[in-house]
């Protein structure tokens, strides 16, 4: 991984690098010749101006008496600014240049008309056909007052030469861009491996987590550049080892539930088959398979409902209904339980009708959840409340029992699937914890609040609010 990576930066990084050094070089090359060819086209006519100015008033005879001396003239400006100098008569003809041949100089008739008019030539184009593609720049030599045109002075280069310095500027732009990809090189490597660290640990970690290891955690303290994302991947971590413990100990609670009837059915039919059972007592025995098997199908239920909460496939009609008489038809399913462990039941409801807006089946599985919980943990000759009240322009149904109450540490996590407060599966301890994640879920699906307020040792209340229906108000 750290290998893919620093190449993957330090290709980036040399991209970057060669980029700026083209558009860099590109630049001053265009610059540099741009700056060369105004300082050579200055240059060149400057020199023929000075030419120019010395042949003011040239006889007609120039190159019988004057030649020689401006043979050394005009050679010196050839060195000088390396162009070639042609000094024309004033019928056209090359009387002095400082090429090798020319008898043979054939110029071409526009510019030498131009020039003779009194007119600058300036152009980039074959001027001698023996030289090939030039800059040339022509000026006229006029008479002593400047009257009249008597000759013309042609100074031309085959190029502008600025190849050797920019060779110079070009390879220092190169120098410089090794050194700095060599540096990129150096400083991605570490910054890459420190980088690719924890995404190593979190591979090995992620490896461990699919053979059922949650105990690896990642190492990064939070100000380097993945310590958030480390953060997280330990949050995974303990969620998923969470998840884990509480998985074991669902498949345990699971099992022991589903063991318990099972081995009750299977035995009572068992000595009904047999004859251990006496005629008289199989329709007693057979009540009490018929009550074990329905026990099993609730719990079967509430596993399918779990699951199809999970996936969303749950739809709740939102309608309104009469809340106080769904809260008394759950008291009365639970009546037999609660005279049957002598607890003393109070019930604040109002005796009008109050309507709510929900899914009325969803909300009474609230209530009877909320209820059958307070049942199971309520002690003999405890007190169960139920009341109603109106909050904040919202109904609030709340259930209130007293016994054990929950400890302070579990009160976050009693909503959670399949956890349960208690783990000694006592009589009143039975399910698999579900109920209460089932009612978290309907009352967020609704949108409304789940409140819970406990003292251990002393009484454990929940709460949940809804809207109530206008036009019932």
């Amino acid at each position: 991984m750290h290998k893919k990576i620093f190449f993957r930066y330090f290709n980036a990084c040399a991209l970057i690098v060669l980029l700026i050094i083209f558009l860099l070089g590109t630049a001053t090359t265009t610059v540099y010749t741009l700056q060369s060819v105004q300082q050579q086209d200055r240059n060149m006519e400057k020199a023929a101006n000075q030419v120019a100015t010395m042949l003011q008033g040239m006889p007609a005879n120039y190159n019988v008496f004057v030649g020689t001396i401006m043979e050394g003239s005009i050679y010196t400006i050839k060195q000088t600014i390396e162009s070639d100098v042609l000094i024309l008569n004033q019928w056209g003809r090359v009387v002095q240049s400082t090429l090798d041949d020319q008898i043979s100089i054939s110029l071409p008739q526009e510019a030498v008309d131009k020039v003779l008019a009194g007119q600058v030539y300036r152009r980039q184009t074959v001027f001698v056909s023996e030289m090939g593609n030039a800059y040339t720049i022509g000026v006229p030599i006029y008479s002593d007052d400047a009257s009249a045109v008597i000759g013309c002075v042609f100074v031309t280069a085959p190029q502008v030469r600025v190849n050797t310095q920019m060779r110079s500027i070009l390879a220092v732009y190169l120098l410089c861009g090794l050194s700095v990809m060599a540096f990129a090189f150096v400083v991605l490597y570490f910054i890459t491996r420190q980088i690719t660290r924890p995404l190593n640990e979190m591979a090995v970690a992620a490896r461990s987590y699919a053979k059922g290891d949650f105990s690896r955690r990642i190492t990064v303290t939070p100000d380097e550049e993945l310590g958030a994302l480390a953060a997280t991947f330990n949050q995974m971590a303990d969620s998923l080892d969470q998840l884990e413990i509480m998985r074991r100990g669902f498949i345990a609670d699971v099992s022991h539930e589903l063991r318990t009837p099972m081995t009750t059915i299977g035995g009572f039919i068992d000595g009904i088959l047999d004859g251990t059972i006496p005629p008289e007592l199989e329709q007693k025995y057979l009540l009490l398979v018929s009550e074990e098997v329905k026990r099993l199908t609730r719990m079967v239920n509430n596993l399918l409902d779990v699951a199809r909460i999970q996936s969303g496939e749950i739809t709740y009609q939102m309608n309104p209904f009469d809340l106080t008489e769904t809260a008394h038809r759950v008291v009365l399913t639970a009546e037999d339980r609660i005279r049957e462990a002598k607890i003393d039941l109070q019930l604040h409801l109002p005796e009008d009708s109050i309507y709510a807006v929900g899914d009325r089946d969803a909300i009474y599985r609230v209530i009877y959840n909320l209820v059958d919980n307070a049942v199971k943990f309520t002690p003999a000759e405890g007190q169960i409340t139920i009341g109603m009240t109106r909050r904040e322009g919202k109904l609030l149904f709340s259930v209130r029992n007293t016994g054990m109450g929950i400890p302070e540490d579990e009160v976050g996590k009693i909503f959670e699937r399949f956890y349960k407060t208690d783990k000694s599966r006592g009589v009143n301890r039975k399910g698999v914890g579900l109920g209460l994640y089932m009612v978290k879920s309907i009352i967020d699906a609704h949108h409304e609040d789940l409140y819970v307020t406990s003292k251990e040792g002393e009484f454990a209340e929940f709460a949940f609010t809804l809207k109530e229906a206008e036009e019932f108000i």
